[in-house]
């Protein structure tokens, strides 16, 4: 049986002289709704301009962009659910996200030079579509529950009407794994780092699933962010990464080996977080070799998925273990 698990995001550092965070709280609205202009237009926060389109054909329907809501309805999920995110509630059970579709541009306001970040997760229509199956979807993973499927989201920059070569990926769901514990669709709110893409006035979304026909996307196209996070001289630099690091064994029982190089006899830190984010293990010591040698003990864990955050001599380095 696969489970539906969350996968913690990966984090790169980049140099960031100021940033300005649109939550959408600033908004309102009725109980359980969301923005809607007929007109098709632009919406602002104080760091971006967000692109929304209304198509007035066949009734009228939200047919591309950008729409802030505070809809909460997690157990529905079908396309009258379509601005409703998994997670239920913004970010930190904030009131205010904004939901988006694949196309959709979100204009970057000076004195921001580019895109810090921002956090993501499923629409409660995807979710739903991908965990489930309905009429047009298939459920992911198969009846076998091995089927390879993956759901997932491309950020692009702009710079004076070019766009940029570097993008960033974050997958919504990946059941490309052998191992059926490793296979996830994201729940809850993930950071997304897009110091990546530079200097940039603009950003664009594109998402791609594993589910096709046709020659069209049959996963339900939508998204949800928030905390949207812009600031200036974003992306001058990244934080170093530990060198030659391995850990072994993995899946592991009871202990896990942790090697790698170092410079300096300095502190090292190593942090264990369980697939939703909580603190499980947290350790310091001072190695006194290059090359560093740690056995961590994993015998209080339950079985699972969890990403280990180690820094020493001030560069850091993000890894997934199992354990059995």
């Amino acid at each position: 049986m696969k489970k539906t698990i969350t996968l913690l995001a990966l984090f790169t550092f980049g140099v960031c002289k100021s940033q300005t965070v649109a939550d959408f709280e600033s908004f309102s609205l009725p109980v359980d709704s969301f923005y809607y202009n007929a007109g098709g237009a632009d919406w602002q926060t104080t760091n971006a301009s967000f692109q929304y389109e209304w198509n007035t054909s066949f009734g009228g329907y939200w047919s591309g962009g950008f729409a802030y809501t505070n809809k909460n309805n997690v157990d529905s999920g079908n396309y009258r659910h379509q601005y409703n995110c998994i997670a239920g509630k913004g970010y930190n059970l904030s009131n205010y996200y904004t939901t988006g579709q694949p196309g959709s541009f979100i204009r970057v306001k000076a004195p921001s030079t580019g895109v810090v970040g921002f956090y993501l997760t499923n629409s409660t229509y995807a979710y739903k579509s991908m965990k489930n199956g309905d009429s047009f979807a298939k459920k992911f993973g198969g009846t076998t529950g091995n089927d390879p499927d993956w759901f997932k989201l491309t950020v692009k920059g702009y710079s004076g009407g070019t766009i940029k070569p570097d993008s960033v990926e974050f997958y919504l769901a990946d059941f490309r794994f052998s191992n059926n514990l490793l296979d996830y669709i994201v729940n809850s709110w993930q950071w997304v780092d897009c110091n990546k893409l530079g200097a940039t006035d603009s950003i664009t979304f594109f998402m791609y699933s594993s589910d096709n026909s046709f020659g069209f996307m049959n996963t339900p196209a939508f998204f949800s962010i928030d905390n949207f996070t812009t600031g200036q001289g974003v992306g001058i630099a990244e934080a170093s990464l530990i060198e030659n690091i391995t850990i072994f064994p993995n899946p592991a029982n009871d202990v896990l080996n942790i090697k790698f190089n170092s410079q300096n006899a300095s502190n090292t830190n190593i942090k264990v977080y369980t697939s939703t984010g909580i603190l499980a293990i947290e350790v310091s010591d001072s190695f006194h070799s290059v090359n560093k040698d740690f056995k961590l003990n994993i015998s209080g864990l339950s079985t699972g998925l969890y990403l280990m955050e180690i820094i020493s001599d001030g560069k850091k380095q993000n890894v997934k273990f199992i354990k059995e």
